[in-house]
């Protein structure tokens, strides 16, 4: 069949009655933008529906209001034939609906196996102490060759993506939502993938298969659903229609040419070489790598993931050692560190834009400009006219979507936010341009107007460096290509030679071998674990009390009498408790100035009720006084913080400065005394150990293994996780209402904003 820029020639499949998700009418806004403009979409169960679209044409909404995560201005969303009338991602989870995120909704500073599990139903969540082997039985279900007791934060971008499809997976959704699962996978690991996700859907499960990709949209998908601009452009069997009629169903035009012409003019190509290297290494990752590139030249590197070509990238970028010779335009270069290739003229585009790329708190101008300040300053205060006229220019000329230069660029989409970091590399003029998978992650129409932008920039007398896994993309785009094997590189192709198929083959039949074998690292196994754990940190520091205390006792007889030691343990019992309240809050990512003063109120209060001759009905109001007061001081610090969103630091030091007055107008003078009985009890001992001490000490065991091995635990880690995934993820361990109040918040079209 034929497909214009705008319909079809055929009409939209009619669905049936077997429908697994089902969005009627969906209309959401934001602030100047209308996003989703009446969309109705219809996945029926057993199937793999593909939705395609460019970025920022809605799908990301669309899938957000699906999974509760976003509020949809109007419209119905229904998941196993049950409309959500209040929905949230608990209430999407609970009717089986799970999400493999673009970005995974991972917490980065839990273990692989801890991530599965607290996104698990509580129904199905596994006890702790099984949770390692659970989760190695999902992960080996999708072939993801990963120790489930390692942190998240150490994974790599593929193998986070792995456990984000296993943990979706290992729920057995009724709906399942893939979004650009494939972009950091192998070829091996994507075919794997396809084979598990046609068994479930064989199974029965429904599939969303979001994607830029094509030829995969054609290989998995049943049917496919185009959004554009907001607006469904038709749904289609897949092989009803063709690559061609998909891409025009995106983009609303022909493509009549994906790649802009490849010529480098003959004043370029006989300038002094923009970039030379000589001998460049940075073992044991890549060796021997000498390479000259002219301006206006455009060089791929290509290879099998991990064998060298993106160290490469990045020590060229002096993120990485090397050594050997670099001149840029024929000046010599020491790559020490990332500033030293920026005053050279090397700029970077990392691959990772999330992470590396952007300043996502930041305006769409704040990070265009950012490399180029210097330029726009004088005398160390920033021209800003001057500033907002060149990123201005940087916005038109490389058609970036964005409703104004103040515009948080959180909010684009992806392919306008690759343009932004695209425009802050060109605005600082660079003589050399370092492209790091420039479209992972991009739509078919921002792809090519990056392709545009990398060959003019070329044209305009950079040399470009492009590293991509996309063998086509590398054929259509460079004037030459480079095969990395084992930190080598066994072969250069140039011109015509220049080929998807070529390129395949060289990175696939190389034989080399490396020089030397990888180093051992003292940090493998049990023992890195450790030093990358929680519990490396309080060894240093056992470590260094244990030698204070040497020193101190081959300076004093008396301190390791024990009387002293009794005192010190008796000191020390107060400061731990004190510790659990502050740990437990700077676990939830907060911290609390207040907690001296708090302690020295405490005190002043008590000195009122636990006196000589107040007895024990003295003592029960106290405490009871105590308790109060403490309650309220931590109420307080958490309306400031939680309604009106004052920085924990600045609440607590406000209530800090409270309190201190409070203290004083109770108690301008030290006065009254406690109780003998009650410092009697207190001051207990088991030989030279106070009782106090053994019951901190057991208090704390109880609590590191509540933390370790309980569901507690467990969401209390996750809550002060630094990423925002456990707000995405449900939270499943909150109440219903607590999930909707979040998704309520929502204000971006990303899922990631809740």
């Amino acid at each position: 069949m034929t497909v214009t820029g705008t319909q079809a020639s055929a009409a939209p499949i009619e669905t049936s009655d077997g429908v697994a998700l089902r969005l009627v009418d969906v209309v959401k806004s934001f602030p100047g933008v209308l996003a989703l403009k009446g969309v109705t979409f219809e996945v029926r169960r057993g199937e793999v529906h593909a939705l395609v679209g460019e970025n920022g044409a809605g799908k990301s909404t669309l899938m957000a209001i699906a999974a509760g995560s976003l509020l949809p201005d109007s419209g119905i969303v229904e998941i196993g034939g049950v409309e959500m009338h209040d929905p949230s991602p608990l209430a999407a989870q609970e009717l089986g609906l799970r999400v493999v995120y673009q970005h995974p909704a991972l917490l980065p500073d839990l273990t692989v196996a801890e991530n599965m599990a607290y996104a698990a139903p509580l129904r199905a969540r596994p006890k702790m102490g099984n949770a390692v082997r659970w989760a190695r039985e999902h992960l080996a279900a999708v072939d993801a060759d990963v120790d489930p007791r390692r942190r998240v934060v150490e994974l790599t971008v593929a193998e986070r993506h792995l456990v984000e499809i296993a943990k979706a997976i290992s729920t057995d959704p009724r709906i399942l939502i893939l979004d650009e699962p494939t972009e950091p996978l192998l070829a091996d690991e994507i075919e794997r993938l396809f084979d598990k996700v046609r068994t479930i859907a064989k199974n029965g499960t429904a599939v969303v298969y979001i994607s830029h990709r094509i030829p995969e949209v054609r290989s998995i998908a049943d049917r496919v659903t185009a959004l554009r601009d907001g607006q469904t452009r038709g749904t289609f069997d897949v092989d009803d229609v063709t690559e061609q009629d998909i891409v025009r169903l995106i983009v609303g035009r022909d493509v009549d040419a994906a790649f802009p012409p490849k010529h480098l003019t003959t004043e370029l190509a006989s300038s002094l070489p923009a970039l030379e290297l000589a001998d460049f290494s940075g073992s044991p990752d890549f060796e021997g790598v000498s390479l000259s590139v002219q301006p206006g030249e455009i060089v791929g590197l290509a290879g099998i993931a991990g064998n060298g070509q993106q160290d490469f990238i990045r020590a060229l970028a002096g993120l990485h050692p090397s050594s050997g010779e670099i001149r840029v335009g024929g000046r010599p270069v020491a790559l020490r560190r990332p500033e030293s290739a920026s005053h050279a003229g090397i700029r970077y585009m990392p691959g990772d834009r999330h992470d590396e790329g952007l300043f996502l708190s930041l305006s769409v101008r704040e990070n265009a400009a950012v490399s180029a300040l210097p330029a726009y300053a004088r005398g160390g205060v920033v021209r800003s006219r001057t500033e907002a006229t060149h990123v201005r220019e940087q916005i038109t000329k490389l058609a970036i979507r964005t409703p104004s230069m103040e515009t948080p660029v959180a909010s684009l989409s992806g392919g306008n936010q690759q343009k932004v970091v695209l425009a802050r590399a060109l605005l600082s003029a660079p003589r050399v341009l370092l492209a790091d998978e420039p479209t992972q992650g991009v739509d078919v129409g921002a792809r090519l107007e990056i392709y545009r932008i990398l060959r003019q920039a070329a044209e305009d007398g950079a040399a470009v460096v492009v590293l991509s896994s996309d063998g086509v993309e590398l054929q259509g785009l460079c004037d030459r290509v480079l095969i990395f094997s084992r930190g080598h590189v066994v072969k250069e192709l140039n011109g015509d030679d220049v080929t998807e198929g070529a390129i395949a083959e060289a990175a696939l039949m190389s034989t080399h071998l490396r020089a030397r074998s990888e180093p051992q690292t003292s940090t493998s196994g049990q023992i890195g674990r450790f030093l990358r754990g929680d519990y490396a940190p309080s060894l240093v520091l056992a470590v260094a009390m244990l030698l204070l205390g040497i020193y101190t006792a081959s300076q004093s007889d008396f301190f390791l009498t024990g009387r002293n030691i009794s005192g010190l343990l008796f000191l020390l019992s107060a400061l731990v408790f004190i510790g659990f309240g502050q740990l437990v809050v700077m676990m939830t990512g907060g911290i609390d100035l207040s907690v001296g003063p708090l302690t020295g109120l405490l005190v002043v209060v008590a000195s009122f009720f636990v006196t000589a001759g107040g007895g024990f009905g003295g003592l029960v109001a106290g405490v009871l006084a105590m308790i109060v007061v403490a309650a309220a001081v931590g109420f307080t610090n958490g309306g400031f913080v939680r309604w009106l969103r004052m920085p924990p630091v600045v609440a607590t030091l406000v209530t800090y400065i409270v309190l201190q007055g409070v203290a004083r107008l109770l108690r301008d003078t030290p006065d009254g005394s406690i109780d003998d009985a009650v410092i009697t009890a207190i001051g207990r001992t088991v030989g030279p150990i106070p009782i106090a001490f053994l019951v901190a000490v057991g208090l704390g065991i109880a609590l590191e293994l509540a933390l370790r091995r309980t569901r507690w635990g467990l969401n209390l880690r996750a809550v002060g996780s630094k990423d925002d995934a456990a707000h995405v993820l449900g939270p499943t361990w909150l109440a219903p209402g607590c999930s909707r109040t979040w998704a309520a918040r929502c204000s971006r079209a990303s899922v990631r904003s809740c």
